[in-house]
């Protein structure tokens, strides 16, 4: 064989074989122990919403420990019993938020406690005074403060949203003490919006809050991913925010309400962005969302900075509900009745450097009238790992 012929068959095997070798971009499982976590029978059985922070105000990518304490936001929830077949027993209360407390990094039953509230007639009512749809949280010098948004089911419109301000006592909130006030984050002038409070970033000295913005009246509309910067030590005086207008931050709010601002689009109403510690992305910034809110695409982006542009999404897993309940659930709740995936995002402080622990939620939309849901298992979130070596 000739000199060159070798080198070039040579050649040819060892990049091949690079090729083979090469380890994968990303790995994505399902994470059934912590899905089984929230598959309850009993006290808080479904709901939605769910973020997760550190009740000691570290919520960085694998901050967790044998000992720590994690809450866990939940949104429209269900409380009461599931009979052996899978359907809710009678008496049923569905509160708009709720919360859950975990002792420790792994998803063990015995060390989650639901936190709601007990009304003068007993039953489960709301932990706060409005029908907060709750928007992602952090702990501050041992207070936790969260966004809240009342929304009217009946045409999807926003009001508020709220600053929530809730002392955090021997490891827990307490609620009887929370301060609640108005707060400039919804900019809704002209013809699109602009709403904050969806995903919160630690940057240490300043705290990075993500928004979205919608055109109105256009419910497909590709919605935009914004952002704002936030002193932590003055972090529930929204006057000292600076949101970024594609350019530099200004204290305008109205300044991010434009198309140069965006970070990234199709975005969900709730995400994640995520300082990334190990792994092929380490020391970069992945946002975790569905594409387009409702779908069954979940998507993974990077990026260099906080307010940088993101990269073309990747698709790292599908939803398989939709497609696996789709004829059951049209004769337990309707024949236009669909199961529905929607606002994945990840928790980094459960999850390993170079892992990111995913959850998404399920819900069933134009069900028959009369019916909530024949089954609890169409009404809580399922979780996967995605793994970025």
């Amino acid at each position: 064989m000739k000199p060159f012929v070798l080198l070039l068959c040579l050649y040819l095997f060892v990049h091949a074989g690079l090729l083979v070798a090469a380890e994968p971009v990303f790995v994505c499982e399902r994470a059934d122990d912590w899905t089984a976590l929230f598959d309850r029978t009993d006290g808080w059985i479904a709901g939605d919403g769910i973020y997760s922070f550190g009740i000691d105000g570290n919520s960085k990518q694998g901050s967790s420990t044998a000992h720590s304490q994690t809450l866990f936001t939940f949104g429209d929830s269900f409380l009461g019993g599931v009979n052996p077949d899978g359907s809710y027993k009678a008496g049923l209360v569905m509160v708009n938020h709720a919360m859950a407390v975990l002792e420790g990094n792994k998803p063990d039953p015995a060390r989650t406690r639901f936190l709601y509230n007990i009304g003068p007639d007993g039953r489960p009512s709301n932990l706060f005074d409005r029908h907060y749809w709750l928007g992602d949280s952090i702990v501050i010098d041992a207070t936790m403060y969260t966004t809240g948004t009342v929304v009217d089911p009946k045409d999807w419109s926003m009001e508020g949203p709220w600053m929530l301000e809730i002392p955090i006592k021997n490891d827990l909130p307490d609620f009887a003490e929370t301060k609640t006030k108005r707060v400039e984050l919804f900019h809704k002038d002209g013809a699109f919006e602009v709403l904050f409070g969806i995903g919160i970033l630690d940057g240490g000295d300043d705290l990075y809050v993500y928004g979205f913005r919608d055109e109105k009246g256009k419910m497909f509309y590709p919605r935009q991913l914004v952002v704002a910067k936030a002193p932590r030590r003055t972090y529930a005086d929204v006057s000292t925010w600076r949101f970024w207008t594609g350019e530099t931050w200004s204290e305008k709010i109205a300044d991010c309400n434009r198309d140069q601002a965006a970070l990234a689009v199709g975005m969900s109403n709730e995400l994640s962005v995520t300082p990334m510690i190990g792994g092929r992305f380490d020391g970069k910034f992945v946002l975790v969302y569905t594409e387009g809110c409702i779908g069954t695409k979940l998507n993974f982006a990077v990026a260099d900075a906080p307010n940088s542009k993101f990269s073309e999404p990747t698709t790292f897993y599908r939803c398989p509900e939709p497609k696996l309940f789709a004829e059951e659930v049209k004769k337990a709740c309707g024949p236009k009745a669909e199961v529905v995936t929607y606002n994945a995002k990840a928790h980094p402080r459960l999850s390993k450097p170079g892992e990111l622990l995913v959850s998404y939620n399920l819900n069933v939309f134009h069900v028959r009238e009369g019916v909530i849901f024949a089954e609890k298992k169409y009404y809580f979130p399922r979780f996967v790992l995605l793994k970025l070596p």
